[in-house]
């Protein structure tokens, strides 16, 4: 009895061993079915089924010209051809490179082995990066083929109609389409384009055969960027500033220039010598760098009418105060020796100190103001700081802390060294000398607009803030007048316009102090100085000594170029008499 019990035990238990292993098995083939009826779904579904993307349209770029806007970046469809490698066989592969090379003009051999070594890729564009597109007729010849692995398709190819004109703001894309610099780069954001999205059912060859309009995703094309660069004083400017360089150039020379509308902050030009053109941008030797925002320099002389206002808005002087200039040679306690480079000066006027370009006087200003007042000045002129203009690569220039600021500081400062500024931070504190006392944000952008016409932003005037009461502005403006009547800026006096402006010529900074020859000569100059419209600025990095090198004389008189130009393109009435001379002279 109990052997019939262990026998009845051993069969049940044998029993269910089995019946749990054909559980298990079922459900592991259960199991890989599911995985490979998912696989295999996968893959039917690619093998139906055709995904083709539909490229959009970036945004163009515009700038003004009067009444009107000018392309200065913008984008047009070409055709280009594609093979798809994996849908071919070896021998039509070979087939494929021969007929399609004959096509588009290309060896048979490298198109064969640029199929071969992309083999397992989907899409294979037959040209370079460089240059991918293909003529209507080579277009309307593939499509002739009626090849499933040979297709045409239309990009959007960028392109720069006004060529070099404002390249190094504008900047550029590279082949691929993505943004490689300027408001290309930082605007890209308004300027980027969504490519859709168009799904086709295909049969076994891969030929299409129906499109799926539910899956269709639109293209989203990019929005318009206008500028508040007026292209005609672009050109002005540019032609300018390349004049100098030529003139006065040598082996390191650049130069940069900026116009701006110092009541509204508008950048109405920017330009940096050498450039580059936005269609060639890959060239060897290119300059793509906006040294205008970018490389800080010491100002120099420019800077004396900056401290000298903030000077007298803090009370610790007027601009008829006279101070004694040490007859052009000024020993200062912990703070070295400084000249007035020959000429010598008994007592002056803080005036005079700005009108003829007084180191000593306006050294003795910065022992007034102190170090303290000093560092405080130049950092709520913008010194030190971003402007915050709508492009990359900003330099915030060099404005050292305050504790490392001596007597050398001290003194030195109030004329333009131990500061580095960018031309653009030049400009924009000048801006607010001769609009009453306000630091202005620059504006580059002027508005922005949508595919469908509709304004989605546009700029205002910002205020940073205020820097000097507008009757300290006002008298300063009178005081650069002067400067140009009679002091060093004589050859920026206009015919048409009063003027004011002010020069400089800095010294370059090395590893082991300042070089010897080397000097960045400068202009800041605008009219009518009645009522400011127009303010520009040229600057000439390490002009030819040999030829010249002080800011009157490589800078100034391109400076009056711009503005003369300018203000008779934009139509501003003249504010002071003609004489007959200047009418009639040739």
């Amino acid at each position: 009895m109990n052997g019939k019990v262990s026998g009845a035990w051993r069969h049940n238990l044998v029993f269910g061993a089995l019946m749990l292993a054909v559980c298990g098995l079922g459900w592991r083939l259960w199991s890989l079915r599911q995985q490979h009826q998912v696989e295999a779904t996968r893959l039917a579904r690619r093998q139906q089924r055709r995904e083709i993307s539909v490229p959009a349209r970036p945004g163009n770029i515009y700038a003004r010209a009067r009444n009107r806007y000018i392309l200065l970046a913008a984008s047009r469809q070409v055709p280009t051809c594609f093979v798809d490698p994996s849908l071919l066989t070896d021998y039509e592969l070979v087939d494929v490179a021969v007929r399609v090379g004959d096509v588009l003009n290309l060896a048979p051999l490298l198109v064969q082995d640029k199929l071969v070594a992309r083999r397992r890729r989907r899409y294979v564009p037959l040209k370079d990066a460089a240059d991918r597109e293909i003529t209507p007729w080579q277009a309307g010849r593939i499509r002739a083929m009626r090849h499933r692995a040979i297709g045409v398709q239309y990009q959007w190819v960028r392109e720069y109609p006004c060529g070099d004109l404002g390249a190094t703001m504008v900047g550029f894309r590279l082949r691929d389409g993505r943004p490689g610099g300027g408001a290309e780069l930082s605007l890209n954001s308004f300027l980027a384009a969504a490519a859709g999205r168009r799904v086709v059912l295909v049969d076994a060859l891969r030929r299409p055969i129906q499109t799926v309009q539910e899956e269709a995703v639109p293209p989203r094309d990019g929005k318009h960027v206008f500028l508040c660069i007026e292209a005609v004083i672009q050109g002005y400017l540019q032609q300018a500033v390349r004049d100098a360089v030529s003139r006065y150039g040598g082996q390191k020379t650049w130069a940069v220039g900026v116009v701006a509308d110092p009541r509204t902050g508008r950048v109405l030009a920017m330009c940096s010598v050498p450039s580059f053109d936005p269609n060639a941008y890959n060239r060897p030797g290119v300059s793509r760098t906006n040294r205008a925002i970018s490389v800080p320099f010491e100002p120099g002389s420019v800077a004396k009418p900056i401290f000298a206002a903030a000077a007298v808005n803090a009370g610790v002087v007027a601009y008829d105060t006279k101070i004694f200039c040490e007859n052009g040679c000024y020993y200062a306690r912990r703070g070295g020796r400084i000249t007035d480079h020959g000429k010598s000066y008994g007592w002056m006027t803080v005036e005079d100190g700005v009108v003829l370009s007084i180191n000593t006087l306006m050294a003795k200003v910065g022992e007034k103001l102190g170090n303290q007042r000093l560092h405080a000045i130049a950092r709520s002129f913008g010194f030190g700081s971003e402007t915050g203009i709508s492009l990359p690569g900003e330099s915030g220039g060099i404005v050292r802390p305050l504790p490392r600021w001596d007597g050398y500081s001290l003194r030195r400062v109030p004329f333009g060294q131990e500061i580095a500024t960018t031309a653009l931070q030049l400009t924009m504190a000048f801006s607010a000398l001769a609009n009453g006392g306000l630091l202005l944000r620059p504006r580059l952008v002027d508005m922005v607009i949508d595919p469908g016409g509709n304004v989605v932003y546009r700029s205002k005037r910002q205020v940073v803030r205020r820097v000097l009461r507008p009757e300290v502005a006002g008298a300063t403006v009178e005081v650069m007048r002067q400067v140009i009547q009679r002091g060093t800026g004589r050859r920026c006096r206009l015919d048409r316009w009063s003027s004011f402006g002010k020069t400089g010529t800095a010294q370059i900074a090395g590893p082991g102090g300042y070089v010897q020859g080397a000097y960045v000569g400068s202009f800041v100059g605008g009219a009518p100085a009645t009522n400011p419209r127009l303010l520009c600025l040229i600057s000439v990095y390490w002009p030819d000594v040999s030829k010249e090198h002080y800011g009157s004389v490589v800078a100034a008189p391109f400076v009056k170029q711009v503005l003369a130009r300018s203000l008779a393109y934009l139509k501003v009435p003249s504010d002071k008499d003609i004489s007959v001379a200047s009418v009639s002279a040739p």
